[in-house]
């Protein structure tokens, strides 16, 4: 048999990074397979487990079984029962942790206090000490760091692990000492997630002031006032001549985003409650040349319109949600302004159908259209999109309440008619409304399921004429725009 040299193995299994199933598979070829494949699985173990998983308890006892005797005996002096008679010590075939490259403290932390539960939770902390040495030490190089309230510099070698970070996750309650402290050995991250409350942690200021090459943030501010938010914008102006990707969940109250020229992409999710009333004379002339991605929930159609308005026409990918009806005046600017728009998602009214017409003809580019119902008459829709969909357009996704399914069976046949001759669809019908229709595992009622039955039948049929490549019915928990992918099974890593 032929051999595959090894640098073509890696290229292979580089094309599988994010299919567990696959490269679980590739263990079994051969060891050089093995050898080549368990570094890859093992970068990240922390996103293949669920919290529920019972494969935690496998997972831990591996890494238990890389403590060295020292450690096991210090546990042991502390009167600490770790090792039940049903775990048999031995060393595993490889130093498993010592391919890890993206540390999650949570989930260890997590890890521990559900698989340590008899003994006090003083003493938990020990067990956690001895499992940190196993990370934290010279030999090893982290890519990622999501930290809780906790402090790891005691431990000899910190400085060298954290040193090539490129992604960091911690919220407000850390310490700003540990920081400040980051802020000395690092000074490459690229991704910083921050979620805030309503104290400006002053450690994060100084962390974000010494970064060089910081492309991509995600605030998350639970708490505060206009004031407060006020500070994390000002805190943005500090890496606007790096940041690309930008993301917040509260309504801008500073004029940040004028500075924030090279941005590509841009998510405003509102989740914050606004006691006061917002002045947006701030974004009216808000330029963003380089803009691609936009993505809105909740946010003044006034501040989305100015935005769009005042982009350079390069977004491609729009997704507005629970915006207020506004006679179409946001969808004419975003047809206006975005000719080379591929993607858009958008809460549809009626009072929206005549400049929708116009988006479909003037966005000759689209691929994807992803509408979540509020107030719209379907079977309009259906014949606009028949009438006007681009050549390009074969990805749709509709989102509405269950019934509206069950009543408009028809004209969603309609609009499948007339899509005999054109390129197959890729079609998902997402459930709003009813949970347990969304979910196979709890049982429906019959008026409930029928519904369903028929649809499944509608979407099956038009398959089998070569209508619809792909359709998916489900709830609302897909990813915008990327129902085709299937969600990564999860599997115990150990060989």
């Amino acid at each position: 048999m032929l051999q595959l040299c090894n640098d073509i193995i890696l290229l292979i299994l580089e094309e599988f990074q994010d299919d567990v199933k696959s490269l679980f598979s590739c263990l079994l070829v051969n060891k050089t397979w093995c050898e080549a494949t368990v570094p890859i699985l093992w970068k990240n173990p922390s996103k293949q487990f669920l919290p529920a998983d019972e494969s935690l308890k496998i997972l831990f006892n591996v890494i238990l079984s890389h403590l060295s005797e020292e450690s096991r005996n210090n546990v042991k002096n502390q009167g600490i029962d770790l090792f039940m008679e049903e775990f048999e010590f031995r060393r595993p075939l490889f130093n498993y942790i010592s391919f890890w490259k993206h540390l999650n403290l949570y989930f260890l932390k997590y890890m521990i206090s559900k698989n340590v539960t008899r003994i006090e939770i003083s003493n938990r902390f020990i067990v956690g000490n001895e499992v940190l040495k196993l990370f934290i030490n010279n030999d090893t190089k982290f890519i990622s760091l999501s930290i809780p309230k906790m402090n790891f510099f005691h431990i000899s070698g910190s400085e060298n692990c954290f040193s090539k970070l490129e992604n960091f996750h911690c919220d407000n309650n850390i310490d700003s000492k540990i920081l400040e402290r980051l802020a000395i050995v690092n000074k490459s991250i690229k991704k910083l997630t921050f979620e805030c409350n309503s104290t400006i942690n002053h450690g994060i200021v100084k962390f974000v002031e010494v970064q060089k090459n910081l492309k991509e943030i995600n605030l998350t501010s639970t708490k505060g006032n206009e004031i407060y938010r006020q500070s994390l914008e000002e805190l943005l102006i500090k890496c606007a001549d790096t940041v690309q990707h930008l993301k917040i969940n509260w309504n801008p109250v500073t004029k940040f985003l004028s500075y924030l020229v090279n941005l590509v992409s841009l998510e405003i999710m509102n989740s914050v409650v606004c006691f006061f009333k917002i002045n947006e004379n701030h974004l009216e002339k808000v330029s963003l040349p380089h803009l691609k991605f936009l993505k809105a929930k909740s946010i003044s159609s006034n501040i989305l319109t100015n935005i769009i308005e005042n982009t350079k026409g390069y977004l491609i990918e729009i997704t507005i949600l629970h915006q207020t009806e506004d006679d179409g005046k946001l969808i004419q600017k975003i047809y206006q302004n975005c000719p080379k728009l591929n993607y858009l998602k958008l809460s549809l009214y009626n009072s929206d159908i005549s400049e929708f017409q116009n988006l479909l003809k003037s966005c000759q580019f689209l691929i994807g259209i992803e509408i979540v119902d509020v107030s719209v008459e379907w079977k309009e829709l259906f014949d606009v999109l028949a009438k006007l969909s681009p050549i390009s357009l074969f990805k749709f996704k509709f989102s509405a309440e269950y019934f509206i399914w069950e009543h408009k069976l028809e004209s969603l046949k309609s609009f499948l008619d007339t899509w005999k001759d054109r390129p197959s669809m890729l079609l998902q019908i997402s459930i709003t409304g009813l949970r347990g229709f969304a979910s196979c595992r709890i049982p429906w009622q019959h008026h409930q399921q029928e519904p369903r039955q028929r649809l499944e039948a509608l979407l099956r049929r038009y398959r089998t004429y070569g209508v619809i490549k792909r359709y998916e019915i489900g709830g609302i928990d897909f990813e915008d725009f990327e129902w085709i992918q299937k969600r990564t099974p999860t599997y115990t890593l150990i060989v």
